[in-house]
C-alpha cells in the first residue's frame, strides 16, 4: 500500500487554500486569512459562493491550467514551438529529459496542485450538504455536481500525465491514487484501470446530480456556462476518458450526447470572429465547453509570445515559418488566420497571437483559457464510430466550420487527417501532446528538425511520479 506525501494529506484537512485565489477580497479585511473558520466561509450563500470559485480559480495557477499545461510547457512537449536557445528552461521539455530541474519543479506542482485542488473539493462536498445557511437545495446539488465532475476531470489529467498510455498490457500497472473523500488514511496507487472505474463513478453521480430537472432547471439560468463544469462538461469528460480506455461504443455515445446539444455551444462565425473589430473572438469562445479564468493571461502572452521579444525567448514556429505547414499554407482556415497572423513589429514571422488582449475589458472571455470544445467532440465521435462515411462526415463538420470547404473523402487518409485536425484545433491549449501519448505516435510533426519529423520513443510520455510523492515508500 502506498501513500500520499504529508503535504497533500495535510491539505485535506482545510479549505482555507481556496480563500488566497478568490476574486474577492472583502474577508482580507477583516481578519487574518489564516484566521477564517468554515463556519465564516459557510455561512452565507456567497461565502460558498466564492469558496466554489476559489477551487476554479485555484486551477488558473501559472503552473496549471493558466500557462503550462494549456499555453507552453506541455505544448513544447509536443514539439508546437522553435526553442533556439539552449539556455531555454523549456530545452529539457523539448528533449523529453522530465528528471532535469526545470521539468522535475513543473511536475511536481503539477502533482501538488491538483490533488491539493482535489482535496479541498473533498471537503466542500462534504461539508456542504450539512450547512444550513438559507441556500436552496437546488444550488447545493449544482455545486456539489459540478465539483464531482470537476474531480473526476483533475483525476483524468493527472492520469494522462503520470499513468501509462491506457492498454491491455499496462492498464494493471500501478498509476496514481485515486481521493474521493476527506481522510487522513493511507491512499494507495490504483492500476489505471481502477482509477478509470472510479473517474467514470464520479462522472456517473455527477451526471446525476446534475441533470435533476430542478438543478438543471438552475444552471440554465446562470451565466458564463462556458466556465463551469456543467452538465456537457461532465458528459464531454466522459467521452474522453471512454476514448482513453479504448470504449469506443461508449465513447461515441458520450460525445454524441454533447454533439446533440451543440445550440449550447454554438459554431463560431467569420462575422463573431471579426465583426467586434478590436475585439476578435481568436479563441471561439461560444464554442467552449469549459474553461478557466485567468486574468494574468496577458502577461503570459506578453512574456511568451509577444513578436517583440528576442529569438531566444519568443515561443512560435521560427524564421521558416513552420506554422504555415501545420495549416497547410491555406489563408482560409480561421485558426491560421486569426491566431497566427504575420508579425507587424519584432520578428519578421508569424506569431501567435490566440490569447492577445483585446480592447473591451468588461469582455469576461478575455481572460478565458479553453479546456474542453465542441469540435473535439466531433473528433471522439469520427474515431469512435464504426461507419466510416459517418467518420468523415463528423471530421468534416469540424473542418467546414473552420473555412475549410473542400471535404476529406478518402477514410484511407483518415488517421492523417484526424492528427491534422488535433495539431491545427488545439494550439496553445495543452491537448496534442496527450493525443500523442494515448495514440502512442512514434513519429511526430515538429518544428525544430530538418525535416519536421522527430521520431520518439516511450521516454516521451514517460513522466515519473515527483519524488517527494515516492521517496520513503
Amino acid at each position: 500500500m502506498k501513500k500520499l506525501t504529508n503535504t497533500i494529506r495535510i491539505i485535506l484537512f482545510g479549505l482555507m487554500g481556496l480563500l488566497s485565489f478568490s476574486s474577492c477580497q472583502k474577508w482580507l479585511d477583516v481578519q487574518p486569512e489564516d484566521k477564517f473558520t468554515k463556519d465564516q466561509i459557510y455561512n452565507t450563500e456567497a461565502g460558498v459562493l466564492e469558496a466554489y470559485n476559489g477551487l476554479l480559480l485555484k486551477l488558473a495557477a501559472d503552473n496549471l491550467y493558466g500557462n503550462k499545461m494549456t499555453l507552453t510547457n506541455l505544448e513544447v512537449m509536443a514539439h508546437r514551438y522553435r526553442i533556439t536557445s539552449s539556455t531555454n528552461p523549456l530545452i529539457d521539455f523539448q528533449e523529453f529529459q522530465y528528471t532535469e530541474v526545470s521539468p522535475k519543479v513543473f511536475f511536481s506542482g503539477v502533482w501538488s496542485g491538483l490533488y491539493s485542488t482535489i482535496a479541498n473539493i473533498n471537503d466542500f462536498t462534504t461539508v456542504l450538504p450539512t450547512v444550513e445557511n438559507g441556500m436552496s437545495t437546488h444550488l447545493k446539488q449544482l455545486l456539489i455536481g459540478e465539483s464531482i465532475g470537476l474531480r473526476a476531470f483533475l483525476h483524468f489529467d493527472l492520469l494522462r500525465i503520470f499513468g501509462p498510455a491506457y492498454t491491455e498490457e499496462s492498464k494493471s500497472l500501478e498509476a496514481i491514487p485515486y481521493v474521493d473523500k476527506l481522510s487522513t488514511e493511507i491512499q494507495p496507487f490504483l492500476s489505471s484501470e481502477l482509477v478509470v472505474s472510479k473517474i467514470l463513478a464520479d462522472i456517473t453521480t455527477a451526471k446525476q446530480i446534475l441533470s435533476a430537472e430542478d438543478v438543471k432547471s438552475l444552471a440554465d439560468s446562470m451565466s458564463y456556462k462556458n466556465n463551469r463544469f456543467n452538465y456537457y462538461a461532465v458528459v464531454a469528460l466522459e467521452a474522453r476518458v471512454q476514448q482513453w480506455a479504448g470504449n469506443k461504443e461508449a465513447a461515441l455515445a458520450a460525445a454524441q450526447e454533447v454533439i446533440d446539444a451543440e445550440d449550447n455551444f454554438p459554431w463560431i462565425t467569420h462575422q463573431k470572429i471579426t465583426a467586434n473589430g478590436a475585439n476578435p473572438d481568436r479563441k471561439f469562445f461560444t464554442e467552449v465547453i469549459f474553461s478557466i479564468f485567468n486574468n494574468k493571461l496577458y502577461d503570459v502572452q506578453k512574456e511568451k509570445f509577444d513578436s517583440n521579444l528576442q529569438e531566444s525567448d519568443i515561443l512560435a514556429t521560427g524564421q521558416n515559418n513552420l506554422v504555415n505547414l501545420v495549416y497547410e499554407n491555406n489563408v482560409s482556415d480561421y485558426r491560421y488566420t486569426y491566431s497566427w497572423p504575420e508579425a507587424t513589429t519584432g520578428v519578421a514571422y508569424r506569431t501567435f497571437v490566440k490569447y492577445q488582449d483585446i480592447t473591451d475589458k468588461t469582455i469576461t472571455s478575455r481572460y478565458m483559457v479553453p479546456l474542453i470544445r465542441i469540435s473535439e467532440m466531433y473528433y471522439i465521435a469520427a474515431e469512435s464510430t464504426t461507419d466510416q462515411a459517418q467518420a468523415l462526415s463528423y471530421l468534416n463538420t469540424v473542418r467546414n466550420h473552420r473555412n475549410l470547404s473542400a471535404n476529406i473523402t478518402d477514410y484511407a487518409q483518415f488517421e492523417n487527417e484526424l492528427t491534422k485536425e488535433y495539431m491545427k484545433e488545439f494550439y496553445g491549449e495543452g491537448q496534442l501532446w496527450y493525443f500523442y501519448k494515448r495514440k502512442q505516435k512514434t513519429n511526430i510533426f515538429s518544428v525544430n528538425t530538418g525535416d519536421n519529423k522527430l521520431n520518439v520513443t516511450n521516454a516521451a510520455y514517460s513522466v515519473a511520479i515527483p519524488e517527494e510523492e515516492t521517496n520513503g515508500r
